[in-house]
């Protein structure tokens, strides 16, 4: 690889030549100028310009609009990441791939058109561009990876193209094409929302952090896989199909069966509910992780003998708990599972449970021992 030098009409660009298989092609590898508009080249010296480089405009504050060329391929990592007044842009067909976050913390991003030819967007691409309102999934695109979208506060609808063969839309949520996974639920929409009895999964962090406009969900009876649910801040309400085989719902809390149909797993305490004591049944075994992410209007939980394991960051940020009895049966407690929980003064437990690393991660307070041991 060799660098170009730079002419007097690109001085604020530092470029690569990339050769490939005998082919020749220029990368931006950085843009140290101060311009409101820039203008990528789309070729230096007839070598076609396909590449944005790594970090190549990453927290340029300056800048408001980019004028891409008809060359470019890829978007690499981090690319514009922290351009917090790029407001709107228009990539080019022919753009294959955006990197992962990309576009990430551009604030004032309110419009993005993703070119036909798009066929990957990778993680956290637009996380936390919260101006943004609407994305249209484009035909060739296969592959959107987990929080691309994560933190669009106000993101209401995700549409895709009809001819698009991987992915599709349902009142602007985002699902496969056979809607057998719901993939991204918009950040923005507001109020409940029935998932269709066609979804048997849900993608990983699909839920999380829609802290605006979910209200209460409810689960269709082929669900056989849920994942993270957590800082869902309005969230009041699970409800689960009765003929579902694997999942339950009792007074609003979500749980999960064993292979028995018995309730086993306390997966997730609705965020918003806004009572302030919760006694976990009797029959619950493992409290899941993030199971009370967040959940500020709890000051007492009570926890049943029989408990076995507290998962990681199972009560992270319960800031009204002031104190919690663990019972003699619990076995195990994973990292991080009284993170910032600033006012959590006292824990008492079993010497014979066990801790992993970094289990009492965050606790100051005093750890106080049962006095009949088991």
């Amino acid at each position: 690889m060799a660098e170009i030098e730079v002419r007097n009409n690109l001085g604020d660009f530092r470029i690569e030549l990339v050769e490939a298989e005998g082919c020749f092609t220029v990368t931006i590898d950085s843009y140290n100028g101060d311009s409101k508009e820039v203008i990528v080249p789309d070729n230096i010296g007839g070598i076609p310009v396909t590449v944005i480089g790594e970090m190549a405009f990453i927290k340029n504050e300056s800048l408001t609009n980019v004028i891409f060329p008809e060359s470019l391929v890829t978007i690499e990592t981090s690319a514009f990441e922290g351009c917090t007044n790029l407001s709107c842009i228009n990539l080019p067909e022919g753009l294959v791939e955006i990197g992962s976050f990309a576009f990430e913390n551009c604030i004032s991003l309110a419009e993005i058109k993703l070119p036909q030819s798009l066929v990957t967007i990778e993680y956290s691409t637009f996380k936390n561009c919260e101006k943004l309102t609407k994305i249209t999934i484009p035909k060739n695109t296969v592959e959107i990876a987990i929080l691309a979208f994560d933190n669009c506060n106000n993101l209401k609808e995700i549409a895709v193209d009809e001819q698009n063969t991987y992915f599709s839309s349902e009142n602007g949520v985002l699902f496969d094409k056979n809607r057998t996974t719901l993939i991204f639920y918009p950040q923005a929409k507001e109020g409940e929302y029935t998932i269709p009895d066609s979804v048997n999964t849900i993608y990983s962090c699909a839920f999380s952090n829609n802290t605006i406009g979910l209200t209460g969900l409810s689960f269709p009876k082929n669900l056989i896989n849920i994942n993270s649910l957590e800082n869902c801040e309005k969230l009041t309400n699970f409800t689960v199909n009765e003929n579902s085989k694997y999942f339950l719902s009792m007074d609003g809390v979500l749980f999960e069966k064993d292979k028995e149909g018995k309730v086993e797993k306390l997966i997730c305490y609705p965020q918003g509910k806004k009572s302030t004591n919760y006694s976990v049944p009797d029959c619950v075994r493992w409290i899941r992780y993030y199971a009370f992410y967040n959940c500020k209007n709890l000051t007492s939980i009570i926890l049943p003998e029989g408990l076995e394991h507290i998962e990681y960051g199972a009560f992270y940020r319960c800031e009204g708990l002031s104190e919690l009895t663990l019972p003699m049966s619990l076995e195990y407690i994973s990292e991080g599972a009284f993170r910032e929980c600033p006012n959590l003064k006292t824990i008492t437990l079993s010497r014979n449970t066990k801790m992993g690393h970094k289990a009492l991660d965050g606790f100051s307070g005093e750890l106080i021992y049962h006095e009949l041991e088991i």
